[in-house]
C-alpha cells in the first residue's frame, strides 16, 4: 500500500537552531521531521538506522558542509536514493552548479517562503514515490510468468517469507493440475496454456469473491501455482476452487473424451494406458501450526501436503494436521 504523505520523514539539517525551527513549523503538519545541528550529527542519525524520506541540507556549516555530506549520502548504496534539497543563503549560480553535481534534488534559498518550501517538498517525496513504484513494477514484470503474468518464484518467497516473518496468521495452498501432462501430449501445448490461464483465472475469482485484502496469488512455472490466505475464507475459497474447476474442466476435451471419461495416452514404458480427466490438488499449510522460520521449511511442507492431496482421486485438498489435534476455525 502506498504512504501517505503524513508517514514520511524529512531530516533538516542545519547549523542555526532558529532555521531548523522555522522549517519544522512549516512541515510539521504534512510530515514528520528529525532535527540535525551538524553535518556528522545527520550521518550519525543515518548510521544508527534513520532512513528519512527526503532531506533538507544547509551547505555552510562548520566541520562537515551540506557538499560533503550530500557526496558520502550519494556514495552509499542504502542512502543514494534519498533525494536531497540544499538549503543555503548563497545563491551564485557556481554555488547552484555544484549543489547539483554533487547529486542534490533540488535548491532552496534562504530565507524561506514557507508556499516554496512546501511546494518543491512534496515534489521530491511524490517523486521518489513514483520512481520506487516504477522499480517495484519492474522488478515483478521481471520476475512475472510469461503466460499467465502473475509474480513468480521470487514473489512468491519474499511475500512467505513476510508472512513467516510477521508471523501471520495464513494459508499456504500450493495449488498442482493433475494428469495435465497427458493432456498436453494429446491436444498440444497451445492448448495447454489456456488450461494454464482458465486455472489462473479461476483462482484469481476465488480471491476476489472469498478472500480479503491480505492474499496474493503467485505462479510458480507449468500448472503449479501458490495462494497465501488469511485465517478467515480458508474453506469457502478452496471449496469455490474444487468445485468450478471440475465444472469447467471437461469443456476443453473431446466429446469421446469426456464420455469416457479418460483420455488414451503412453506411459514411459511405453504402453497404452487411461489417463482421468484433469482435476486438481490443493496442499494447504498453516504457517501458525508448526512455527516456521524460514522459506525453505514452508517449501517443502507445501511439497509434502501437495503429494498428500494428489494421493485423493479427483480434485482435493489436503490440510497439513500434523502439529495439533483439531484444526483452527477457517470458518467466515
Amino acid at each position: 500500500m502506498k504512504p501517505s504523505i503524513s508517514e514520511k520523514t524529512i531530516l533538516i539539517v542545519d547549523d542555526a537552531p532558529a532555521n531548523i525551527y522555522l522549517l519544522m513549523e512549516i512541515l510539521k503538519k504534512e510530515y514528520a521531521t528529525i532535527p540535525a545541528t551538524s553535518g556528522n550529527t545527520a550521518l550519525q542519525k543515518i548510521a544508527d538506522g534513520l532512513q528519512p524520506d527526503l532531506i533538507l541540507l544547509d551547505i555552510m556549516m562548520p566541520g562537515i558542509d551540506g557538499y560533503e555530506v550530500c557526496r558520502q549520502l550519494k556514495a552509499d548504496e542504502g542512502t543514494r536514493d534519498i533525494p536531497v534539497i540544499f538549503i543555503s543563503a548563497a545563491t551564485d549560480s557556481l554555488r547552484d552548479a555544484k549543489a547539483f553535481e554533487v547529486g542534490a534534488a533540488d535548491y532552496v534559498s534562504k530565507p524561506f517562503e514557507a508556499a516554496t518550501v512546501k511546494a518543491r517538498v512534496k515534489h521530491q517525496i511524490e517523486l521518489r514515490a513514483a520512481i520506487l513504484e516504477l522499480q517495484r513494477l519492474y522488478q515483478v514484470a521481471l520476475d512475472s510468468n510469461p503466460i499467465t503474468g502473475l509474480p513468480g518464484n521470487n514473489s512468491i518467497r519474499k511475500t512467505i517469507e513476510a508472512a513467516v516473518k510477521d508471523e501471520s496468521y495464513s494459508f499456504v495452498v500450493y495449488a498442482d493440475l493433475d494428469n495435465f501432462k497427458a493432456f498436453n501430449d494429446k491436444y498440444g501445448f497451445a492448448l495447454g496454456d489456456e488450461i494454464i490461464h482458465y486455472t489462473a483465472s479461476l483462482l484469481e475469482e476465488s480471491l476476489v469473491l472469498h478472500g480479503s485484502a491480505d492474499t496474493f496469488l503467485g505462479h510458480i512455472g507449468g500448472d503449479d501455482f501458490v495462494l497465501l490466505l488469511p485465517r478467515k475464507g480458508l474453506q469457502k475459497t478452496v471449496d469455490f476452487i474444487l468445485q468450478h474447476f471440475d465444472e469447467k474442466i471437461a469443456s476443453f476435451y473431446s466429446s469421446e473424451d469426456v464420455a469416457r471419461r479418460c483420455i488414451q495416452s503412453i506411459n514411459r514404458q511405453g504402453e497404452v494406458c487411461s489417463v482421468p480427466l484433469m482435476s486438481i490438488s490443493l496442499g494447504i499449510v498453516d504457517l501458525q501450526w508448526s512455527n516456521y522460520k524460514h522459506f525453505i521449511e514452508v517449501n517443502d511442507a507445501c511439497a509434502q501436503v501437495k503429494k498428500k492431496a494428489k494421493e485423493i482421486s479427483g480434485s482435493s485438498f489436503f490440510l497439513d494436521r500434523r502439529k495439533r489435534e483439531s484444526p483452527p476455525d477457517t470458518k467466515d
